[in-house]
């Protein structure tokens, strides 16, 4: 049973690669090439050095075409590039192609591309990334040379000449075998030698298990950025910029590839250990950081433009449906006077307060809210929303907790999706309560007003269970100044048995990390949340069903802070902190949402 929409790979295989040199046999004549037809080759995958996939047929037509091998830092086919280059050039204008095939699976489209400008290599030059082509010419080194006829034969095979091979080196070749093989194509002949042994370094050819395959952002990288990133990272969006298209994309590659190493994107600060345990988990899988880093090093292909996804269309309207109220932020809490029209003005720079705005509901009775969702007016400056609520019959301790944001009813956080209950399930609403909206706005040095709202469903019956927030809260501390790992502690003991879905702690900037632990009354104990805290993401962590807590069950919640110099988001080091709304205060709160029966 789920309690929230969530937001909605083979692995990188390269291990263990040597690079060996051929023996020097090179031009030794061997047996007569086999037959092989041009159009056997037609679909084998190949990748341009521009990132996109292409077949073999899609890149020599019916021209007499040489195919030449080479490979990264080999010096006897680096030796050889420049001949090859003056031989295309030479060659072409009697209609002779030439195409260059690097099938080394250690070497990536960018290192082969620096190193073909290096050289002064102007021919196309492709990567046999499956090693497809290698395999089916039985090429064995960097040197290995194919010569085709116009109607599709292979005509020779073997080295380009006899100057160089390994360790020997002539002032000049002796024996020219692909300018002989490629008179004889032309005269319409059988060169006199179909077949030599080439020179150079050998290819070593992964097995078939381990071929990888090309990681482009088509058929990899935009599925991955759609179901983990454009959630945020899309216009009007939380997040700085747009990773919707690839010039988007591969624009910001480097960084991606940073924050997606450090784990800093997507936002999930549970310790590895919960992983799986949370329904609305963030982290991307390692084969999946690997296909990310891989396509970076690649030079960021872009693949088939047929295999990309559809752009997403992401809803314009409310995500839940069609609301029964809306409630958006009229007055300020703080000074009482009424929002203008267009909403509450962000200064474009600069750290802003906390804000607190207000709505009246005005029901004449209890509502049972089936489903909502929080929207910002301004999503880009608009951090998190808080929504709580005061109850005009609730006690002075309730409104004061609501006050203080102990206890919310609805939450906007970047990324997070909105709380839709099963049936059955739903949240009160008090008659004649007060909204109490707090706001965290984060200027982007832009003009931005912000109105935010929020969408309500109601329960068509009453609820047979009630979703409720709590919280584990240590309101009386000190955290001295220079502190780099201050701890605190705070319990609270169940008086119901009590189905947990949801944990959300909050701290503020000096916030490290916090961790939840269940002490059972039988004396055996659970942790429940370890978690890396980040001011920046905050996030609830949602169970798939109801956790059961028996009664005399007693929530520990541990936290540390540094107040130090050394942590960069310090308002000020020199300072005692103490329980506060602002961020240059702090916080100690461990919400959990739980479901009771309602009787």
């Amino acid at each position: 049973m789920r309690f929230s929409t969530l937001l909605a790979t083979a692995p990188a295989l390269l291990a263990g690669l040597s690079l060996g040199l051929a023996a020097p046999r090179a031009g030794q004549a061997v047996h007569a090439t086999p037959e092989l037809e041009r159009a056997a080759l037609a679909n084998l995958r190949l990748l341009r050095l521009s990132g996109e996939e292409v077949r073999f047929d899609q890149l020599v037509d019916n021209s007499v075409w040489v195919v030449a091998f080479s490979g990264v830092d080999c010096p006897i086919s680096n030796k050889y590039a420049p001949r090859l280059e003056r031989l295309s050039r030479e060659w072409a204008a009697r209609g002779v192609r030439f195409l260059g095939v690097n099938a080394n699976p250690q070497d990536t489209r960018t290192a082969i591309a620096d190193e073909l400008e290096e050289l002064g290599v102007t021919f196309p030059v492709v990567r046999d990334f499956r090693q497809e082509l290698a395999r089916a010419l039985d090429a064995k080194t960097t040197t290995a040379t194919y010569v085709f006829a116009a109607d599709g034969s292979l005509a020779y095979r073997g080295a380009i000449d006899d100057q160089y091979a390994l360790g020997a080196s002539k002032p000049a070749p002796t024996r020219t075998w692909l300018v002989n093989a490629l008179e004889a194509v032309l005269a319409g002949e059988a060169p006199a030698t179909t077949e030599t042994e080439a020179p150079g370094c050998k290819v070593t050819l992964l097995d078939a298990a381990e071929l990888p395959e090309a990681v482009t952002w088509s058929h990899d990288i935009a599925p991955l950025l759609r179901s983990n990133c454009e959630v945020c990272h899309r216009p009007g969006q939380v997040a700085p910029f747009a990773l919707q298209t690839y010039d988007q994309a591969s624009g910001w590659a480097e960084m991606i590839a940073e924050v997606v190493e450090e784990e800093r994107m997507p936002p999930w600060n549970a310790h590895e250990r919960f992983d799986g345990v949370f329904v609305n988990e963030r982290r991307l899988k390692q084969s999946e950081k690997a296909k990310i880093r891989r396509w970076v090093a690649d030079g960021m292909p872009r693949g088939n433009p047929d295999e990309a996804p559809k752009p997403a269309e992401w809803p314009e309207g409310w995500t839940i449906g069609e609301p029964d109220a809306i409630f958006s932020m009229q007055t300020s809490f703080e000074t009482g006077k009424a929002l203008p029209p267009e909403g509450f003005e962000v200064p474009r720079e600069g750290t802003v307060e906390y804000m607190h705005f207000t709505v009246e509901t005005d029901y004449p009775e209890d509502r049972w809210i089936q489903a909502m969702e929080v929207r910002p007016g301004a999503a880009d400056v608009v951090h998190h929303v808080l929504i709580t609520v005061s109850d005009p019959d609730g006690s002075p301790l309730s409104r004061a907790r609501a006050e203080d944001g102990i206890e919310y009813l609805a939450v906007a956080v970047p990324g997070d999706t909105p709380s839709i209950y099963p049936d059955g399930y739903a949240k009160k609403l008090p008659k004649g309560a007060t909204l109490i909206f707090q706001l965290h706005y984060t200027p982007n040095g832009k003009e931005r007003f912000d109105r935010s709202s929020l969408a309500l469903i109601f329960a068509e019956e009453e609820p047979y269970f009630e979703v409720v927030t709590n919280a584990v809260v240590n309101r009386y501390f000190e955290i001295p100044p220079g502190a780099a790992d201050h701890e605190l502690t705070a319990d609270l003991e169940l008086i119901e048995d009590t189905g947990v879905i949801a944990l959300f702690p909050h701290m503020h900037t000096r916030g490290k990390d916090f961790r939840y632990l269940a002490r059972y009354p039988d004396g055996t104990e659970e942790e429940l949340l370890f978690t890396d805290y980040d001011f920046n993401w905050q996030e609830s962590y949602i169970y798939p069903d109801p956790k059961p807590l028996p009664t005399g069950t007693v929530i520990e919640c541990t936290a540390h802070f540094d107040n130090s110099p050394a942590n960069p988001n310090n308002p000020d080091p020199t300072d005692t902190v103490r329980w506060g709304d602002q961020t240059w205060e702090e916080m100690f709160i461990g919400y959990f949402d739980f479901v009771r029966p309602i009787e």
